[in-house]
């Protein structure tokens, strides 16, 4: 049994518990500190519901009678209507300030579910059980909330840390190869700005050859570990994200312009793991322009990220959309854009001013890559 802390100030401590016995410990959990509740509440998607919580229900005795809230899956329902619609449904079950909302699902159903609670009745408790790899490695660690406002990511949201994270790896084994490399490129992107020795360990295997591992071994162990270790001690300095917690944002800016880009489109969206990969790739060609990243590990980043991810072309009309979007950028200081960049694999710098020209470029430079 692993057990982490993440501390945001007096009062906003977040267990996060992961391993074998986690049901144990989370059974333990219920009955002490929040079996004051008077409702529990669980916000579950399609998949989640078929999926996980049958498992969830016959491992934790305390949550077989709680509420089901069930929402359509997909980064389209981390929204204002979604989240206007669950104040409703929480409302009209008349939860009070001690009910507790379970979070059982991946990255929309953190973010979403966490602001949700934060928000209602000026926040009621909630807990985050993670069932996706980048849930388990990012999106539910680390006490960041939010929806999307216009198809713009995360424009909308809060700081508030859950009062523990469950990680059970045996929910990865319902994930397609497409959905757990959406989380393997969270696990990337922490290598690169704070973890050298797991970037040179996800260098020496194939992403795809990671999916015929099973999650109990220990290379996985050590990768999720490893990853969540990062996010509790990087969120845990800086937990309102005014400085050195920006280095998470590498490749994000680019990233959330690809999947607004894809939201806004016909068609299916990108996952937010393959829009963050292909912001890794147009980030670190800025970074060797503006911080100095070497040629060499220029291409180790782009031989990973094109080897392991689909690539997507742009248009012209593409990449003016997606300059519009970064002017939406939650890192934006007055009318300049700032972008976390690379000095090299495992340290990274916040708050780099990139002009449009520069960002025209890098995307130009992946316009011009021929797979």
């Amino acid at each position: 049994m692993t057990k982490l802390t993440l501390t945001s100030g007096p009062g906003t401590t977040a267990e996060i518990f992961s391993g074998p016995r986690v049901f144990k410990k989370m059974n333990d959990f219920f009955a002490g500190r929040l079996s004051g509740a008077d409702q529990i509440f669980i916000l579950v998607d399609e998949n989640t519901r078929r999926c996980c919580l049958p498992v969830l229900a016959n491992r934790v005795s305390l949550l077989q009678d709680s509420e089901i809230i069930e929402i359509q899956s997909g980064e389209a329902n981390k929204s204002l209507v979604s989240a206007e619609n669950l104040w409703k449904i929480l409302q009209e079950k008349n939860a009070s300030r001690h009910a507790i909302l379970v979070n059982l699902g991946g990255g929309v159903i953190s973010d979403l579910g966490g602001f949700v609670a934060s928000t209602f009745k000026r926040g009621i408790r909630f807990i985050n059980i993670p069932t996706t790899l980048i849930g388990m490695s990012d999106a539910a660690i680390g006490g960041k909330t939010g929806i999307n406002l216009d198809n713009i990511k995360n424009q909308v949201g809060s700081f508030q840390n859950p009062e523990a994270v469950f990680i059970y790896p045996g929910f990865l084994k319902s994930l397609d190869t497409y959905h757990l490399l959406s989380g393997l490129a969270e696990i990337v992107k922490t290598a690169l700005v704070a973890d050298p020795v797991l970037w040179e360990r996800l260098l020496a295997v194939s992403l795809h050859e990671l999916m015929d591992i099973p999650f109990d071994e220990p290379l996985w162990e050590d990768l999720l570990g490893r990853s969540v270790e990062n996010k509790c001690r990087i969120a845990e300095m800086d937990f309102r994200d005014r400085n050195i917690r920006g280095i998470l944002n590498f490749g994000h800016t680019i990233g959330h312009a690809f999947e607004s880009l894809s939201l806004s489109a016909k068609g299916t969206p990108l996952s937010h793991g393959h829009a963050i990969a292909l912001g890794i790739l147009c980030e670190s060609r800025l970074s060797t322009k503006k911080t100095g990243l070497s040629a060499k590990d220029m291409e180790a980043i782009s031989r990973l990220v094109l080897g392991e991810f689909e690539y997507i072309p742009l248009k012209g009309k593409d990449i003016a959309y997606m300059v519009s979007c970064m002017g939406h950028d939650k890192k934006m200081k007055g009318r300049e854009i700032r972008m976390t960049l690379l000095e090299k694999p495992g340290k990274a710098v916040t708050g780099v001013k990139c002009d449009e020209s520069e960002i025209r470029e890098a995307l130009d430079y992946y316009g011009s890559i021929k797979c």
